[in-house]
């Protein structure tokens, strides 16, 4: 018997999500602001897209709140970090 995942819809919409924002990125390469922007709204959407998922699955609480918030904080500041150029590369 073949057992479908029924969370399928919410990873291929993040994915989507996740993916438009890195080819936003790619494609406004030269404005470091623009792409800092970007980053910003992406990581936004990602963590509000999550915190919506789990509201409407009935098991939000604090802790996958936090958890979302400090990914989406930790994957920010590490793009802020390499577009201002980190480590001089």
């Amino acid at each position: 018997m073949i057992r479908k995942n029924r969370h399928i819809e919410y990873y291929l919409a993040l994915s989507i999500i996740l993916a438009s924002g890195l080819f936003l990125v790619i494609i406004s390469a030269p404005n470091k602001n623009l792409q800092m922007l970007i980053v910003l709204l992406t990581t936004l959407f990602y963590a509000i897209f999550g915190i919506f998922h789990h509201i409407i699955n009935h098991d939000l609480n604090g802790k996958i709140v936090l958890e979302y918030l400090i990914i989406a904080g930790f994957g920010m500041a590490a793009v802020f970090f390499l577009l201002k150029g980190g480590l001089g590369l």
